[in-house]
This record gives structure tokens, sequence and C-alpha cells, in this order.
């Protein structure tokens, strides 16, 4: 599938040259502690080459097995990180200020996850082709990306760990930990206790008793389709 269709989304206004023309706000919300090592005229130019677009809740921006096409960027908005178990199920959620799929780009592999907007947000993408040749020319890149790499990798084992505990209360806490300080506390985790129960590997009646639990305890609020971790 690769790139979000373009008929999904609305870009900002372009340039002559078919770029993204970024205020000074929309640059700095774009750069990133991975570009922080670099030089400035490679972040420069990796600014002045970044699209930003606004995807439809539901949009998928990639898929297993598609060919890389680039990194991007959360803005605004919630996307869903899914693996290939056949349920499809949500793995994690990614917030504002967070990078995916650099590691397709690193090795030049088909994917391995697909992502889906969950709500309507608004995405940075840097083009693999700006990638590959910033690269040619700042091979300092290329350690800057394996960083962000390493961090993404990070989480994952995160997640796994969190699916290794034994008690299922303790298992839905550290999953729900984890969202919220993915999306910032002040966020709401865009979830139905249905797909809440299949992160943690639950019945819909075991997630159901347990968020009963934990919001007569005050570590959780529940909204329609959307609930707040107020734990730490």
């Amino acid at each position: 599938m690769g790139h979000v269709p373009r008929d999904r989304r609305r870009d900002t206004q372009r340039d002559r040259g078919g770029a993204i023309a970024m205020s000074l706000d929309q640059q700095a919300a774009v750069a990133s502690n991975w570009m922080l090592p670099l030089p400035d005229a490679l972040t420069e130019l990796l600014l002045a080459r970044t699209r930003i677009s606004t995807i439809a809740r539901g949009t998928r921006i990639f898929e297993i097995d598609d060919a890389p096409d680039g990194i991007y960027r959360v803005l605004s908005g919630v996307v869903s990180v899914q693996g290939k178990d056949a349920e499809g199920r949500i793995g994690h959620l990614l917030g504002p200020g967070a990078w995916f799929g650099e590691g397709a780009a690193l090795t030049r592999q088909p994917r391995v996850v697909s992502t889906v907007a969950i709500t309507e947000a608004r995405l940075a993408c840097l083009p693999l082709s700006v990638l590959e040749h910033a690269g040619l020319e700042h091979p300092e890149l290329w350690r800057g990306l394996a960083g962000l790499a390493a961090s993404n990798a990070a989480i994952a084992v995160g997640i796994a760990r969190d699916l290794m505990i034994a008690r299922p209360e303790q298992r839905v806490i550290a999953v729900l930990r984890r969202l919220g300080q993915s999306l910032g506390h002040d966020t709401p985790i865009p979830l139905s206790q249905e797909q809440l129960a299949d992160m943690c590997v639950l019945s819909r009646g075991a997630i159901s008793r347990i968020l009963s639990r934990l919001e007569a305890a005050g570590k959780v609020r529940r909204g329609y389709r959307e609930l707040w971790w107020l734990g730490h």
C-alpha cells in the first residue's frame, strides 16, 4: 500500500517547486531529539523536504509487507501499530512527537507492522528518497536514525514485557501506563474496551471487571470508546 492515499489527506500549501511550505512552528514540531546531533545544514535540509498531511480516522499509513517509503512523525492525533497476528491486534499507540517507520528505511526491507490513524491525525513524512540523498552527503544521518530505531526497539521490548505479566490486573495496569506515557496523561486513550481486552489478551468480561476496580480506585476514567489513565 505504501503512501497514504492522496485523496484521503489534505496537504499544507506547497511552494512552486512542489515541496511543503512549513511555518516556523511546524518546523519546530517536526524537529526531534534524534536530529539534535546532526549538522545544522542537514537538519535544515530535512525540515525543508518534510511533507505535512492531515489524514482521516481509519486511514492506513502503511501495511505489513509494503516497501519502505519514508519515516513519519505524529504531529497530532493517535496512530496505532499492529503486528502480523491474524486478529490484527493493536500492539501500541503513538501520540504527538512519536517517529515511526525508520526500521524499513534503514534496512530497505518490507514493513513488518501496519500503522493506522485511529483518530484524525496530522503527520510529517520524510520520504525515503530524501533520506537516501541526504545520507550520501551526510552519513551521520544514519547514526541518528539508528538511535531512533534503538529507542523504538526499547518500546517493543516493553510491549513484550507487559504481555508476559501473569496477573491480569497488573498486565492491564502496565499496558495503560505505557499508553499513557506514549500519548500524554492529558490525552484520552482512544480504545474501546474490546480493543483494550485484545491488547491485554483478556476477555471483554475480564477487562470490564478490572477497569471497574481501577476506576473505583481513581486510576482510570472511562468515556465512550476512550479512557484516561490517571495512575502513575
